[in-house]
């Protein structure tokens, strides 16, 4: 069947006359061969210094070397005299004559003025329920009419008239694309990006709007949120409006690039800061120092119970990665009046020896809403099942279809070479080198890419493993930004390049890290995998389906 714009199911007509330009086009389509194109109900629009001129033809046909045909369809009666011809709808009368040259010239301008001007244009009128008796009129040239005995044999009378044409695809593409509305653009990526960035902001606050206004008799409310439901947002939401109000505010989470990334958003005079790093301050160990994380924990635990009371309003995220003796000492740190929310998201859990919590008179509010990931990689992730419960796809960004990359788990070049294509293709499509972050699925010990200074063409800006005289993690100095996926949990990028992606089952902590590295991507994800962790994902999509 020759290619309908738009397709014939999507085609929904409503009067009579609709329904005969309906036929009209379904025999078109299933008779001529597939060196025709045809368009169904083409607006076409010219400018004028006095007013633009508007109108809409009811078929127009393209053939192989770009050559165009303007179907007017006339279903019913129409009346010819020596003014011209005409059709009546109700008390009104239209002057087929006018309606037919007025058409011809704009289109034939506007295919002159596009630079589309060289093949035929012709114009025909089509009667499918009248017989024209004798001679056509000055204006319609009988050839150029199709009447009812024409349209027994339409395809044949069309391709007779107009033709298949010598083939030429540029042209053809050309003239295809402006009857089709389709402009020659080039995405801006870093300003979609930004817009893009704004309206998430806007449409995922309802965590930050209606959280802050819940009452809780304890004071804490746990918020069970996927990811990209809003959870930073409210999280800075509580700490302006804590600073606003000269109350003391802490924000603590688990991880610790997570914190640093806080720490460079959060109000002035937030306390921002890890699980870890509050208990070896606590314990009074020196900055920098090897630190015994385990035995400090335990003594901050232990002290909860007789610590100074600190602060008005406790943050704490990555709820689902803390210990609840851990989560009981902090709130233990509450002056009298104080609030908590708690963030978590089951399904970011990495830790297997985490326990569940029982938080007692907390207000629970849960949320499955995705505003930030790009609606296919939604798609995905429900597809595989990767979240305990489908995650619903709120983001205005529908995005694109993963299609992975293979590389052999042997060795030889084949992971570098097709991380280092993936970051190009990223950079095809228009995403900044800055806008990009490449996510090893191994950590910073077992890792290949990571003990690399360059990827193909670009320097690897990576996390040395230490941090400056202020806390702060020190990188290497590269315009390309690598981590592991489990220390960028709780941050994102407009493009993720997730790779050295190898197992041969799609496990409960597969399926976490999983979820956790395709929803850091706000626009695009690239996936460089092995075949046989393809081959995993398959049998997990096919058993879904």
């Amino acid at each position: 069947m020759v290619q309908v714009h738009p397709p014939l199911e999507s085609i929904r007509p409503l009067s009579p006359g609709e329904h005969a330009e309906f036929q009209v086009l379904q025999t078109l389509a299933r008779g001529l061969p597939q060196a025709y194109a045809l368009f169904h109900g083409v607006n076409w629009a010219e400018a004028r210094p006095g007013a633009d001129l508007h109108g809409e033809i009811d078929i127009v046909v393209v053939n192989d070397a770009g050559d165009v045909a303007l179907l007017e369809v006339k279903a019913g009666t129409v009346s010819m005299d020596e003014q011209g011809i005409f059709k009546r709808y109700g008390a009104s009368t239209k002057d087929v004559t006018r309606q037919a040259r007025t058409q011809f010239d704009a289109v034939l301008h506007r295919l002159r003025s596009e630079g589309l001007g060289s093949g035929r244009l012709l114009h025909l009128l089509v009667l499918p329920d009248q017989r024209v008796e004798g001679p056509g009129t000055i204006a319609f040239p009988r050839d150029r009419i199709l009447d009812a005995a024409d349209c027994v044999d339409l395809c044949g009378c069309l391709q007779r008239t107009l033709g298949a044409g010598r083939p030429d695809a540029a042209v053809k593409a050309s003239v295809c694309d402006f009857f089709a509305d389709r402009l020659g653009l080039e995405p801006d990526v870093s300003i979609l990006a930004g817009a893009l960035r704004e309206r998430v902001t806007r449409i995922a606050g309802g965590l930050a709007d209606w959280v802050p206004r819940i009452e809780s008799p304890s004071g804490v409310i746990r918020v069970q949120a996927t990811a990209g439901s809003g959870k930073t947002q409210l999280a800075m939401r509580l700490l302006r409006r804590a600073r606003a109000a000269s109350r003391a505010a802490a924000y603590v989470c688990f991880n610790r690039p997570l914190a640093d990334h806080m720490r460079d958003i959060a109000p002035a005079g937030s306390r921002v800061a890890t699980f870890h790093q509050l208990c070896w301050e606590a314990a009074g160990s020196p900055l920098g120092a090897q630190q015994d994380y385990a035995a400090q924990a335990r003594q901050f635990v232990e002290a909860g119970a007789v610590a100074e009371p600190a602060w008005d309003v406790l943050v704490i995220d990555e709820l689902q990665d803390l210990q609840p003796d851990w989560v009981q000492a902090l709130l233990d740190r509450l002056r009298d009046g104080a609030s908590a929310v708690l963030l978590e998201d089951p399904a970011q859990c990495l830790y297997t020896d985490r326990q569940e919590m029982d938080i007692t008179q907390a207000v629970v509010v849960r949320s499955q809403e995705n505003y930030r990931s790009p609606r296919r990689v939604v798609e995905a992730i429900n597809l595989l099942r990767l979240a305990p419960e489908p995650v619903l796809a709120c983001g205005p960004y529908q995005g694109e279809h993963l299609e992975p990359a293979i590389y052999q788990a042997d060795g030889g070049g084949s992971l570098v070479r097709e991380t280092a294509r993936a970051v190009q293709r990223c950079l095809d499509k228009g995403f900044a080198l800055d806008a990009i972050t490449v996510l090893c699925w191994r950590g910073r010990d077992n890792s290949a890419l990571l003990a690399l200074e360059r990827l193909g063409n670009w320097r690897l800006a990576c996390f040395s493993g230490a941090y400056d005289e202020r806390g702060r993690p020190v990188w290497s100095d590269g315009e390309l930004r690598i981590e592991t996926v489990r220390r960028f949990k709780g941050q994102s990028a407009d493009a993720v390049v997730l790779t050295e992606v190898d197992f041969d089952e799609l496990g409960s902590l597969q399926r976490r890290l999983l979820f956790v590295a395709l929803t850091r991507a706000r626009m695009h994800v690239e996936i460089v995998m092995t075949a046989t962790t393809e081959g995993a994902l398959m049998a997990q999509a096919k058993g879904a389906g």
